[in-house]
């Protein structure tokens, strides 16, 4: 069970933060200006990599994208906490992640140099995060310490956003596609099913105006899908059921389920035919076993496979 909502959460994740123009976005939003201009942004290119190792699997998701800083490559690091509950341990496991990346790339690269690796982690769970997220803040006092001691404390820092407790206005300076998948993790553990669908429905028409229907389609279906893995109740009659309430606010989503439907026909019909075929093909042999044919040619005949054919003519026999 506990397998099964991590990998809900981290196939989501992956879909929406594997996206350049959302990544982008995200980070050009909350990376401080004087970071963001020796950024170049252009060079912003996803890594089939990943720096999870087994034992941190438990903890994090992660994607990796490879951009160049002052001209140097660095890594900015896309990590989604995926526990049900607050753990303290978590600045060092994401520290244990940052060195570990170091030790891999000087290890496979055979480099002496260290890649700036900036870790922004994602959080969406109900539990309240009052964690520090600098290691300094936990030693009592350390800003009154001499410099010497300051020199051997390391630097244990990542950034963090609380999806969960983004307000209006959090979403408002992202671009409307990208507030619309954020806010799939934000309602994504919401109790409240009418809540849930009514921000769904609503998210999508404001991206109605920026994006063409065949991108709100696809962006949509990862939405509806995500809400509707993290809320088993949800039918497609309770959809239909909240679009009626919002007086006309609902033609991106019934165009979704249409396509669904269509999708389920064809399917229906592939199977009908795959179906229909195979038993065409089995009629044949049967034939040619009564005419005596060798088992051989008749595998080439029909491309069915030869113990399926050695059977037909045992049955045959019998």
């Amino acid at each position: 069970m506990k397998n099964e909502i991590i990998n809900k959460h981290d196939a989501t994740f992956k879909e929406v933060f594997s996206q350049k123009r959302i990544a982008k976005d995200f980070i050009e939003n909350n990376i401080p200006k004087e970071v963001l201009d020796i950024i170049n942004m252009e060079s912003l290119e996803l890594q089939k990599d990943t720096f999870i190792n087994e034992k941190l699997q438990e903890n994090f998701s992660d994607l990796i994208y490879r951009v160049k800083i002052n001209n140097k490559d660095a890594y900015i690091s896309f990590l989604l906490e995926h526990k049900s509950y607050k753990d303290k341990m978590v600045i060092f496991q994401i520290q244990k992640y940052i060195l570990e990346s170091w030790m891999t790339i000087i290890q496979k690269e055979n480099k002496e140099e260290l890649p700036i690796i900036i870790p922004l982690m994602i959080y969406h769970g109900k539990e309240k995060w009052n964690l520090k997220t600098d290691l300094r803040d936990m030693i009592p006092d350390f800003d009154e310490l001499p410099v010497y001691l300051k020199q051997r404390v390391p630097v244990f820092k990542y950034d963090f956003f609380n999806i969960r407790e983004y307000e209006e206005s959090d979403f408002e300076k992202l671009t409307r596609l990208t507030a619309m998948m954020l806010k799939s993790f934000k309602y994504a553990f919401e109790d409240d099913l009418e809540v849930v669908l009514r921000n769904f429905l609503l998210a999508l028409e404001e991206v109605k105006e920026e994006e063409s229907m065949e991108t709100l389609i696809y962006y949509g279906e990862i939405y509806l899908k995500y809400i509707e893995l993290t809320n088993s109740n949800i039918k497609e009659e309770h959809i239909k059921e909240e679009i009626k309430k919002l007086s006309g606010k609902g033609a991106v989503t019934m165009s979704i389920l249409e396509r669904r439907e269509e999708k389920g026909m064809q399917k229906g019909m592939q199977k009908g035919i795959q179906k229909g075929m195979q038993e065409e093909k089995l009629e044949i042999a049967k034939n040619l076993l009564k005419e005596g044919l060798e088992i051989d040619l008749i595998v080439k005949a029909t491309g069915l496979s030869k113990s399926k054919v050695e059977k037909l003519k045992e049955d045959f026999i019998n």
